[in-house]
């Protein structure tokens, strides 16, 4: 099965055309993301390999701020270690199963369907956070609540950002008020 998802950057001006292609043992997602953030041109190209419970196996991103190129490659194993390409290891990131990129609501799936949270419950959790503009990697703390069938109420480490999320049959982003909605899915 595949589905293709464009989201219009609300915050930003942004667009962003994704692919998500569900095989039996992995979900591989391709995705661009193109306009401006920040009053900058901003050009992002990324590649995720899942597994089947929405956990990174596979992380590739490559993107212009400017006209400053960027680009990085993160693996994550069985045991939630991490490695870029070229073998070198990232005990920062231990323990983090998924992965939150700035400018695209994409990465909000990830918990949202790999957590399975029934109604009223909550997680939080670390993850790889990369902010592109700032062209910065980190961990960071984060927490989902479900809090309706097809809604999530997102909070960061300090609660000083929250969002009411709501998604689609699927666990994707519809809207996420005030920095992205879907425009087309197929």
């Amino acid at each position: 099965m595949q589905k293709t998802i464009l989201w219009d950057g609300l915050l930003n001006d942004t667009d962003e055309h994704c692919n998500v292609n569900f095989l039996s043992d992995a979900i591989m997602v391709r995705s661009e993301i193109e306009g401006w953030a920040q009053g900058m041109p901003i050009y992002a190209d990324y590649t995720l390999k899942l597994t089947p419970a929405w956990e990174v196996q596979e992380f590739k991103i490559n993107f212009h701020v400017k006209d400053t190129q960027h680009q990085y490659t993160l693996l994550r194993d069985a045991n939630n270690n991490w490695t870029d390409a070229s073998g070198r290891s990232h005990p920062e990131f231990e323990g983090c199963r998924f992965i939150d990129i700035s400018l695209t609501p994409f990465t909000n799936s990830l918990p949202i369907n790999g957590l399975f949270l029934p109604h009223g419950e909550s997680s939080d959790f670390d993850l790889v956070y990369m902010d592109i503009v700032a062209n910065e990697i980190r961990k960071e703390h984060q927490k989902y609540t479900k809090a309706g069938h097809h809604n999530y109420h997102f909070e960061n480490a300090d609660a000083s950002f929250t969002a009411d999320i709501t998604v689609d049959d699927d666990g994707f982003v519809t809207d996420y008020p005030e920095l992205f909605t879907m425009i087309q899915p197929k």
